[in-house]
């Protein structure tokens, strides 16, 4: 897919009001000139001698990098002595009407160790919370389960599911669905051979040759009662934790499935506006020649930073089969549809052989807003790695947790300097999140599309910042207001000393 930003010229709109710095898309990359010994401008093409020249640069961007910042790992808030379960698996979060709510895979004790313990009957089971931490599991009484035993919080699963059965769901909430549509899964199952022959007859070329599984949808009005959609979405071999959302800026279902290519395991994505007829998936990311012929790239952990539509990260978990080791690294997206990786290395690793997970750690499904000023991903913990024998109990999760809006930091370790592109934003006020060293500074300067000063906006008018701050209103000797024309553009330059700087985020 062509992305829709493609081409696109500054001044470039805010959807969110806010620049964090997980790549350099709002970051001027600089221009330069040469001059002679006057400060003129010398033209390119001529047939005198040139002269000596020097070249001036023009808001370059100088001794700044970008780093991805480790997650700190909460203690377990959910393990299968509290849950009730022997094996705790992938889980779908999300923060939604003030109440935090996930979405689990648990196999029921009289399974565990049995042939009926197999990837596609695995229920959907769902527990609440009011922070985060403290869970509850909800006596639904829905009916879903397959056979005798406790099923209270079971919300798809068994019957619902016993034809193609049921594998890593994601859930998500649609904006754009209807209200009976309002929520929607996505899942892996096998399709039984009637409907791989009526999907083959109507759609013969989306079709993935590599295996015979294939993605199901199935839609609820709350998230609890579910009814599965009756054909394959598209006939693609993926495994778990594949994730799903609606991108109201793109107006489209994406997705992020596990596949392979050339025998490796590979992140593939595909796009719809039809949520119930997918392509089959092209690869984002592969094994490349930068990494180890014995390291591949597993799942996605594909999500939003909470409270924007255009911030999209990912979290690409790294399998290295020399010691069956899983960590996950950070990646992301101005469009959700052209990728890179930040630098810094993984953000998350597993703990110590002891440790709940000394043997794997893996991202969950939805990033949200944490008590304490943070944001948190979800994330599983095993004691072992993951494909040694297992043995129940099995399984934790935690939280992958960082300050709010700190997942990766534009340092200046020294001395550095840059300007933003132009910009549109609702607003009149501009408010960082950084962090100093006691010797360290930030000055901003305000600046119209043209790149002139606005009036009293300068960097000798700014008031110096330091510290550690998450909401630092920027003042010019005590005025706040930008003054900048209303709805125009403009351009912020930065003069940084022993600094990172997380966002830049604009307020009425």
């Amino acid at each position: 897919m062509i992305s829709p930003l493609h081409g696109k010229k500054s001044p470039f709109r805010l959807p969110s009001n806010v620049i964090y710095f997980h790549d350099w898309r709002y970051v001027n990359h600089g221009t330069f000139c040469w001059q002679d010994s006057e400060g003129n401008d010398y033209p390119l093409w001529g047939v005198d001698p040139i002269p000596p020249l020097g070249m001036k640069f023009v808001d370059m961007p100088l001794g700044i990098e970008l780093a991805a910042q480790p997650a700190r790992k909460t203690e377990p808030v959910l393990t299968p002595e509290k849950l009730e379960e022997p094996f705790v698996g992938d889980g779908c979060v999300m923060y939604d009407g003030g109440t935090y709510r996930l979405w689990y895979n648990g196999w029921p004790k009289e399974d565990f160790g049995t042939d009926r313990m197999n990837w596609e009957n695995v229920p959907v089971r769902y527990a609440e919370s009011d922070n985060g931490f403290d869970w509850r599991l909800p006596k639904l009484g829905l009916g879903a389960e397959r056979r005798a035993g406790r099923a209270d919080n079971i919300v798809y699963g068994g019957k619902a599911a016993e034809e193609p059965g049921c594998h890593g769901g994601c859930i998500f909430k649609d904006p754009s669905g209807p209200p009976a549509e309002r929520y929607k899964m996505f899942f892996t199952g096998r399709p039984t051979a009637t409907q791989r022959t009526e999907y083959l007859h109507q759609r013969p070329k989306d079709v993935d040759p590599a295996g015979g599984r294939a993605l199901f949808g199935a839609v609820s009005p709350d998230g609890l009662r579910w009814t599965r959609l009756p054909d394959p979405l598209v006939l693609v071999n993926s495994d778990t934790q594949n994730t799903c959302e609606y991108d109201v800026n793109l107006g489209q279902y994406v997705a992020y499935t596990r596949s392979w290519f050339f025998e490796r395991r590979t992140i593939g994505r595909m796009a719809t506006e039809d949520f119930r007829q997918f392509p089959v998936h092209e690869e984002v990311f592969w094994p490349n020649a930068q990494m180890k012929p014995y390291e591949l790239w597993y799942t996605s952990g594909k999500t939003l930073i909470p409270s924007t539509t255009d911030h999209h990260v990912m979290f690409p978990m790294r399998w290295t089969l020399t010691d069956d080791k899983f960590d996950f690294h950070l990646a992301t997206s101005p469009d959700n549809v052209v990728w890179g990786f930040v630098p810094g290395g993984p953000v998350c690793e597993k703990g110590e052989p002891s440790d709940w997970n000394g043997g794997l750690v893996a991202p969950g499904n939805g990033m949200v807003n944490l008590p304490g000023d943070r944001i948190g991903l979800l994330l599983l913990g095993w004691g072992v790695p993951h494909k040694h024998p297992r043995r129940p109990p099995l399984g934790g999760m935690a939280w992958a947790v960082w300050p709010k809006g700190r997942l990766v930091a534009l340092k200046a370790p020294v001395e550095g300097s840059f300007a933003t592109w132009p910009v549109l934003f609702d607003g009149r006020t501009v408010h960082l999140n950084f962090k100093t060293t006691l010797t360290g500074f930030v000055k901003v300067e305000a600046a119209a599309a043209d790149g002139k000063t606005l009036p009293g906006r300068s960097f000798d008018d700014c008031d110096p910042m330091s510290g550690d701050c998450m909401d630092q209103l920027v003042t010019w000797k005590g005025q706040s207001d930008l003054g900048h024309a209303e709805n125009a553009p403009v351009i912020l330059r930065f003069k940084l000393r022993s600094v990172e700087l997380y966002s830049v985020e604009f307020k009425s």
